[in-house]
């Protein structure tokens, strides 16, 4: 036994060094039954595209047979007389109970691979009936997913959105008896698919959550049942709420009891994000300046957040703050963030600078800033990621290019500090002049650089910030552009020459705000 646990725990550490686990696989049988549930863990993650086709028809092996069910036939059944139908059951031949090894379940995950699978047992020229294709992918998808579900061992990671391809019921966790693998539970993500049902039953069942967001209407929830589900969690890390409804009349209030919650679990609390939240009813702060181990701390466009609520943060608790976001539209106070970057004791490493406030009507936007941003370098001299956090809450950009700000952004060059290296814009205008001052300038090394919906940015921006790349010898490694829908894919195409790593989009990115700042 204790050769077999030595053994154990060596497989375990080349866990992600797949190659090497499936050589060890063929030395003896022994190693086999260690090392095939540890390959099976997180299948979906580590799978090539060429084996989607294989592990996809391991796994329908495990489903009970459908065969009999007339209209699922009908809509199984092929242009060449195929029914999809033939490729579940016999699960009983395998060796190993594969579904039950699976630790990690992320649902979205899982149907992209499902469903670029089924281009391959679908062609398109195998189409019996319109959409087909797409009915196939999403009924093989619930199906398998419900199964790992119901059989997998222990489930430590779930990750669900409710999309086209899933919805409410796969999730409602009603047979304890049946889901017993998710009493381990540690990461829980459930993004757009949450009802106070599902909550109660998560609550009931899950108690060693330490990673927990959550996406939830006004109405969907009331603020007990999720004050609940942070009670029940024996060592919660890491929490980040987010209304699933972008109108401000809708946010998601935050009540006193769900910050008094998030207090009771402040001995292991290192990371606390809002995003579309209405503090409204909450008349103080002060249950999260008693977490004192807070590292990451986010505020992402909440509406309440007066000065007299948020000054509890200035306290000087929080003194191991690494990464503050503070982008609030209204209330934003300069002095509780200035006083905040100051009882930081220099371990600040992000800060995402709010631009607007009720007073400043945007030009006068550093007049307020000037306390905080004169003291970068002094209080924050490990500084390595800024945003510079525009907008208003009807969007409209901060103007950089206003003779006012201009003055005020060249001051931003020469305060920010030397170890800053990634650099992230949002929403915000700015000329390719002053782009072009801003490189010639800037005495930090910035290797990864951003821009967030930013709609006034343009090819020649981009062909700056290639031309300072050649320049600096390739100092900038990742440029990120999203939402920018007035650059081409030519001046893309031209960085991406130049530029290890280059992301593009110029559409609305859906959950941009929510996991980006504190990765």
């Amino acid at each position: 036994m204790l050769l077999f646990e030595i053994l154990e725990n060596i497989f375990d550490l080349l866990k992600n060094d797949t190659g090497t686990l499936f050589s060890c696989i063929l030395v003896k049988r022994s190693w086999c039954r260690i090392i095939v549930p540890i390959l099976w863990r997180n299948s979906f993650k580590y799978v090539e595209r060429k084996n989607y086709r294989k592990l996809i028809g391991i796994y329908l092996r495990f489903l009970p047979s459908e065969m009999g069910t007339h209209y699922l036939e009908d809509r199984m059944l092929l242009k060449d007389g195929k029914n999809l139908l033939s490729l579940i059951g016999g699960g009983s031949n395998f060796v190993f109970d594969y579904p039950t090894y699976l630790e990690e379940l992320d649902c979205s995950h899982i149907s992209q691979i499902i469903d670029e699978w089924s281009y391959i047992i679908v062609p398109q020229e195998n189409i019996a009936y319109p959409h087909q294709r797409v009915f196939c992918s999403k009924w093989f998808s619930n199906k398998l997913i419900r199964l790992f579900m119901k059989k997998s061992a222990i489930i430590r990671t779930m990750i669900s959105n409710s999309d086209e391809y899933h919805f409410n019921e796969m999730f409602a966790f009603n047979n304890r008896g049946e889901i017993g693998g998710f009493n381990f539970l540690q990461k829980l993500h459930l993004d757009y698919c949450c009802d106070g049902h599902s909550l109660r039953n998560i609550t009931d069942i899950c108690h060693s959550v330490e990673e927990l967001w959550i996406s939830l209407t006004e109405t969907s929830v009331n603020t007990d049942t999720l004050n609940k589900l942070i009670l029940s969690q024996r060592r919660l890390k890491d929490f980040r709420l987010r209304s699933a409804v972008f109108v401000m009349e809708h946010f998601f209030g935050i009540s006193y009891d769900l910050l008094e919650a998030l207090m009771v679990q402040k001995e292991t609390l290192h990371t606390v994000q809002f995003f579309c939240c209405q503090f409204s009813k909450c008349n103080s702060l002060k249950p999260l300046a008693e977490c004192t181990n807070l590292r990451r701390l986010g505020f992402f466009n909440c509406e309440g957040l007066y000065e007299e609520k948020i000054e509890p943060l200035a306290s000087g608790s929080l003194t191991n703050l690494q990464i503050l976001a503070m982008a609030v539209y209204k209330g934003f106070s300069a002095k509780v963030i200035v006083n905040m970057v100051k009882n930081s004791q220099k371990n600040l490493k992000r800060i995402s600078l709010p631009m607007a406030t009720p007073t400043n009507h945007m030009l006068k936007v550093f007049c307020d800033m000037k306390p905080y941003s004169g003291n970068l370098i002094d209080a924050c001299p490990n500084l390595e990621y800024l945003c510079i956090e525009g907008g208003d809450t009807e969007g409209t950009p901060l103007d950089f290019d206003d003779d006012n700000m201009i003055v005020e952004f060249k001051k931003l060059i020469e305060v920010m500090p030397r170890t800053v290296h990634r650099l992230v814009f949002y929403n915000i205008s700015i000329s390719s002049v002053l782009l072009q001052i801003f490189f010639d300038n800037c005495a930090a090394k910035i290797k990864h650089l951003g821009f967030y919906e930013c709609p006034l940015l343009i090819d020649e921006h981009v062909n700056i910030v290639t031309e300072y790349v050649k320049r600096s010898g390739g100092e900038l490694k990742n440029l990120i552009i999203n939402w920018c829908y007035l650059v081409s894919f030519y001046a893309i195409n031209n960085a991406r020459k130049v530029i290890d790593n280059v992301q593009f989009s110029d559409v609305e990115p859906q959950d941009m705000e929510f996991t980006a700042w504190l990765e």
